[in-house]
């Protein structure tokens, strides 16, 4: 496979594993009641939207056989932690099953975006874009991280509330 092909074969799967993410993110706000839940998603499915955008680009900049844009200036990380991760959050997301099903499919979905922006990493020959994915992939790994903390935590109130026993 040619090496343009191979790039926009890359950016194509990168592009919908994001839109997927923007999907459930969206579904999941849509579904909530409350507006910190609400809140939560709808910040993520932005996130997720920025992603898919910053990937149009280079989709749309290597089709047509120009340059990679540097698009480091216009990145910038998510802060630490969440500020609506609380106890009372935890628990909506926990007695709620959409909810905890989207967080659990969430994580799924970054832990593959983080193994595919790595093997695109390492395949990539321009630094421009071998930047772009080192970026992605520790933008994609603290969205895991903290989707992490919210299903171990969130799991308590899924158990209490669903009334599981071990067998």
């Amino acid at each position: 496979m040619a090496l343009k092909e191979q790039l926009i074969s890359s950016l194509k799967k990168a592009m919908q594993g994001e839109m997927d993410s923007v999907t459930l993110y969206a579904n999941a706000a849509n579904h909530a009641t409350d507006a910190e839940v609400k809140e939560f998603f709808f910040s993520r499915r932005e996130e997720e939207r920025l992603h898919y955008n910053y990937l149009l680009q280079y989709y749309q900049e290597i089709s047509n056989d120009l340059q990679p844009s540097d698009l480091s200036d216009r990145i910038s990380m998510p802060a630490s932690g969440h500020p609506m991760i609380t106890d009372s959050f935890l628990r909506r997301i926990g007695e709620d099953q959409i909810l905890y099903s989207a967080i659990s499919t969430a994580l799924l979905l970054e832990k593959d975006a983080i193994e595919h922006y790595r093997n695109s990493m390492n395949e990539a020959e321009n630094l421009t874009l071998k930047a772009f994915y080192e970026l992605m992939i520790r933008w994609e790994s603290k969205h895991y991280d903290d989707l992490l903390v919210v299903q171990k935590e969130a799991e308590q109130y899924y158990w209490q509330i669903n009334q599981f026993e071990p067998f």
